[in-house]
């Protein structure tokens, strides 16, 4: 969310009680504010957190997930705010902008930490050339399928490209076992369409260039062919189903554990679920392979991060990075603690690369997906950088609804990747 984001949703804020907004007086414990996610694990965390430092009290607030935005913004607007954050990859830029976090460049073990995680993760906690953020967890986007389903219609492997992908959801759909074999989520939302970006980052190329400028029309762009394959899914053989305009992660993935899709495009962490006996009609039949190509050679998927930040006017600095540091670094064996907790408890994908070769965090991801499959599309993925410009999400919604256009048959690719070109170069412009 950029700074005019920001701004704008403070003013919904006017709704909360105007106690929430000010500054109380502090007393010394280190505020921690973050989305209604598992709280009741977060303060089993942070227990022990105070126990490891009876010096260090800590006031954990969660918040609804649908309000933290809101909440956070009026109380940095109103002059005080937590000390130690969670925050998404997305709002990071807008909220620097906003002055409502500060930098950890030149605290202790904060290169080490960088040097030990993904780069996608390390760049997505990176605004302007500073470092705003530990691990929380990441997560990449993968083509997830339903092997019963491909060896009934006599499918041996996954899909390598997209052609390959329609051509095998075609058998599936003339042998009558499913009518629409793939599903995304692709209905228009506040949020990021992962499925998307994993599409074109596949085939190693981006929406924009290195200065941020866009390039989705040219002709060494992945997204006309992207958009090209998603109108022939959906207007021409038919295997796309015409439910994903209306279709959020969540449903998509009631659908996929009901057996009702051979293919989507998603997370990893939702094999979890996937996969899970006690939740899912196909566990076991789930797994994960590189999202396809155009040419039949990943190189790339989307990766998105959840971030821990320091809150630029923590008047207990030192201890809340304590707090910082313990949560999203590494413990004094050079081990990421609450990295491996989350990802043992809710497996949670982790961003320190040594934990994919890790005997126990292998033996819980052999539950539910294969481990070389997990870790290497952690080791293609890349973070989107143009969450960088203030316009981010508002460019955002525009390739949502080109999305949708074509989908319906409402623009022809090559005319939908123009018109995200010129859109983006109107935002760019407006923001100056």
């Amino acid at each position: 969310m950029d700074r005019r984001s920001f701004l704008k949703t403070a003013a919904l804020g006017a709704a909360l009680p105007l106690a929430a907004c000010g500054r109380a007086a502090h007393d010394g414990r280190v505020r921690l504010e973050g989305w209604d996610y598992e709280a009741q694990l977060v303060q089993r965390n942070v227990a022990r957190f105070t126990e490891l430092n009876p010096d260090v009290g800590v006031a954990y607030t969660p918040i609804t997930s649908a309000q933290f935005i809101r909440k956070i913004t009026a109380e940095f607007l109103g002059g005080g705010g937590p000390d130690v954050l969670y925050m998404y990859d997305d709002s990071l830029a807008g909220s620097v902008d906003a002055e409502y976090l500060q930098p950890l460049d030149g605290i202790d073990g904060v290169d080490r930490i960088y040097d030990a995680i993904y780069p996608s993760t390390a760049a997505a906690m990176t605004y302007q050339g500073k470092r705003y953020g530990l691990p929380y967890y990441t997560d990449m986007q993968a083509l997830v399928y339903n092997a019963e389903i491909l060896s009934r219609a006599g499918i041996s492997a996954p899909p390598k490209t997209l052609d390959e992908l329609e051509a095998q959801a075609v058998r599936i759909k003339r042998a009558g076992i499913l009518e629409f074999p793939i599903g995304v989520a692709a209905q228009l939302s506040d949020t990021t369409g992962f499925w998307l970006w994993a599409l074109v980052y596949a085939n190693d190329t981006d929406l924009f260039d290195e200065r941020l400028r866009p390039v989705m029309s040219t002709s060494g762009s992945a997204l006309t062919g992207v958009f090209e394959w998603l109108e022939r899914v959906s207007r021409r053989s038919g295997v796309l189903d015409p439910a994903c305009l209306q279709l959020l992660p969540v449903p998509m993935d009631n659908a996929v554990m009901a057996g009702r899709y051979a293919y989507v495009i998603t997370s990893r962490y939702a094999l979890r679920n996937y996969n899970d006996p006690a939740k899912s009609r196909t566990a076991g039949k789930i797994r994960l392979a590189p999202p396809p190509s155009l040419d039949g050679r990943t190189r790339g998927t989307v990766s998105s991060t959840r971030l821990y930040c320091l809150g630029a006017r923590t008047e207990v600095r030192d201890r809340a990075v304590r707090l910082l540091k313990y949560l999203g670094g590494l413990d004094a064996a050079g081990q990421p603690y609450t990295a491996r907790f989350w990802f043992v408890q809710r497996g949670l994908g982790f961003a320190y690369r040594d934990l994919a070769g890790d005997p126990e965090i292998t033996a819980v991801l052999r539950r539910f997906a294969d481990p070389e499959t997990y870790a290497g599309l952690a080791r293609i993925a890349r973070a989107r950088s143009v969450t960088a410009v203030p316009w981010y999400p508002e460019f955002e919604q525009e390739l949502q609804r080109a999305t949708q256009q074509v989908l319906v048959g409402g623009t022809t690719p090559a005319a939908a990747s123009a018109s995200l070109d010129e859109a983006a170069r109107s935002l760019a412009k407006r923001y100056e």
